[in-house]
């Protein structure tokens, strides 16, 4: 993966595009961006505050991984799980993304990025020869 820097207004495109094709897509999206938004002032945000940086051990090159896929199994158990009060709830997947998110954003802090990873090297490879990529790798 390429570590480019953040352009905003193709991002917005990009969103406008998803928005155009598959406008359920967006609003997942933005119901996403909002759950992430939202914990920038709740509870956990504060925590620094009170002697716990979690962001600190979700981003540890160390520790951070391993919690990251904890936190990332035990919201996808809990929403397929069948007969509680929490099964199937939304508000799981959005926490079960943004720990993924977290793992991202850890690989990218600790300059973990591979071009290795099979897809990214096909992508690439491919689209460097202009060949048409709508076959494996959609």
């Amino acid at each position: 993966m390429e570590n480019s820097s953040f352009d905003s207004k193709s991002l917005s495109d990009k969103l406008s595009e998803i928005n155009d094709k598959e406008p359920e897509m967006a609003m997942a999206l933005g119901m996403l961006i909002n759950h992430v938004h939202g914990t920038y002032s709740d509870k956990y945000a504060k925590g620094i505050d009170n002697g716990i940086d979690t962001k600190a051990m979700l981003y540890s090159k160390d520790n951070g991984r391993g919690i990251n896929q904890y936190q990332i199994a035990r919201y996808l158990q809990r929403y397929v799980t069948n007969g509680s009060r929490k099964s199937g709830l939304l508000i799981d997947l959005f926490k079960m993304c943004h720990y993924a998110l977290f793992e991202v954003t850890r690989r990218i802090k600790n300059n973990e990025l591979d071009n290795t990873e099979p897809k990214v090297w096909a992508r690439k490879l491919l689209q460097s020869e202009k060949i048409p990529t709508n076959s494996f790798l959609t």
